[in-house]
């Protein structure tokens, strides 16, 4: 913890009952004087929980602080307690067109902030930035003069002081809106998968048209017009193209936190567009009513004949079972199996895993879907370990892989 003294230009304001101060810092200061939000709890057992919490989402982060020049961070709300830090007005010069109440504002909020090297400082939002900060430094110390602004507030450590701290940090983390997968599909520019999404809808002939712009994974039984919707088509390429688990198996691919989280060159990206391009071209080949559908753009999604790769539940089946089927070189023999176009609820099998006859829904379960995933790569030769509630779901339909 750094004993130097630090000057801070600084504004004062306020919000409900909480004084607050906004300042800026640079990433040297940061690394040596914030400490993790482990301060508001006496348990250690809390206190670890906040750090593994924060351990596990770093890596990204200092990826994105070495990597990328557009950089930029939101402020990090830090707790202050303890030394003897000094705030000091600035007196603002009356000067023409400033009135006396204008003026009288200024010069209660701006200001100068003084740490004196003993108090405690602790991240209450921001931990995650905080901790890359630090860690990016350890490998980049040309970042350590960039700076990023902070809020303080003062921390009390009585019982009171510590119950006011947590509700504002539980506060600030319950109520932060995150950013929807729809959102990160439409604007953002480090996830490769969002880029390529947006390529594909945009310039791939073959999506033309068919795909739903929406904000959830639903396509209604009434939409006659569109394949799938661009949540479930941005699933299908990172599924494909990075080393995200599917169904609890370990895959190859992309590291899946960095492609995600870190933009790389225009050249991989137009290499893992062609991939995905020329994987749909061949599945929509190699599927007849997919190769019906591009020539007379309808389907109809309410009739159990039609097949189940129109809906989200059997498009998220195809490229889970198609990432493992590539794992063990069996594409061709998984593209076979689709192309039966026997994958639909007049077909005794699935009608009997997926439909509820009672209200003649589909039955969406993850153990379900698990299921048909595990099934129809028995069926094609891929036996994955099955854990025991995949197994007990397995015995109870008692179903024979070659009936497929």
């Amino acid at each position: 913890m750094s004993k130097r003294k630090l000057v801070l230009p600084t504004l004062r304001a306020q919000m409900g009952d909480w004084i607050y101060y906004v300042s800026i810092m640079t990433f040297e200061e940061i690394s040596k004087r914030i400490s993790m939000a482990d301060e508001i709890h006496k348990s250690e057992g809390l206190k670890t929980l906040i750090q593994r919490e924060v351990k596990n989402r770093t890596k990204g982060i200092v990826e994105y602080l070495k990597n990328q020049e557009q950089r930029f961070f939101n402020s990090i709300i830090i707790g202050l307690y303890g030394g003897n830090p000094k705030y000091q007005e600035i007196t603002v010069e009356k000067y023409s067109g400033i009135e006396e109440e204008e003026l009288n504002y200024l010069n209660k909020t701006f200001g100068i902030l003084t740490l004196y090297g003993h108090e405690k400082l602790f991240a209450i939002d921001g931990q995650h930035r905080t901790k890359a900060i630090k860690e990016s430094l350890k490998e980049k110390s040309t970042l350590s003069k960039e700076e990023n602004s902070v809020i303080f507030i003062a921390h009390k450590t009585n019982p009171e002081g510590l119950i006011r701290t947590r509700r504002l940090f539980s506060t600030l983390n319950r109520y932060a809106k995150p950013v929807s997968k729809s959102e990160i599909i439409a604007i953002d520019e480090e996830d490769n998968c969002a880029i390529i999404t947006r390529n594909l809808v945009e310039d791939f002939k073959l999506l033309k048209d068919i795909v739903l712009f929406n904000q959830n994974r639903s396509i209604s039984n009434n939409n006659s017009s569109s394949f799938t919707n661009i949540i479930v088509l941005y699933d299908f390429i990172t599924t494909i193209l990075t080393n995200q688990k599917v169904f609890g198996h370990t895959v190859t691919g992309e590291d899946y936190l960095l492609f995600t989280h870190r933009r790389t060159s225009e050249g991989v990206i137009y290499n893992k567009q062609k991939i995905i391009e020329n994987l749909l071209t061949e599945i929509f080949r190699a599927v007849p009513s997919l190769k019906k559908f591009l020539k007379n753009r309808f389907v109809d999604r309410k009739s159990n004949s039609t097949s189940l790769l129109f809906k989200p539940i059997g498009q998220n089946i195809l490229y889970q079972t198609l990432k493992l089927a590539m794992e063990h070189k069996k594409k061709e023999k998984l593209l076979n199996y689709f192309a039966k176009d026997n994958f639909n609820l007049q077909n005794k099998i699935w009608k009997k895993v997926f439909l509820d006859e009672e209200t003649g829904r589909i039955k969406t379960d993850k153990e379900l879907q698990k299921y048909a995933f595990n099934l129809i790569l028995k069926s094609i030769g891929v036996n994955l370990p099955l854990s025991k509630k995949d197994q007990k779901v397995y015995d109870n339909f008692k179903i024979d892989p070659s009936e497929l």
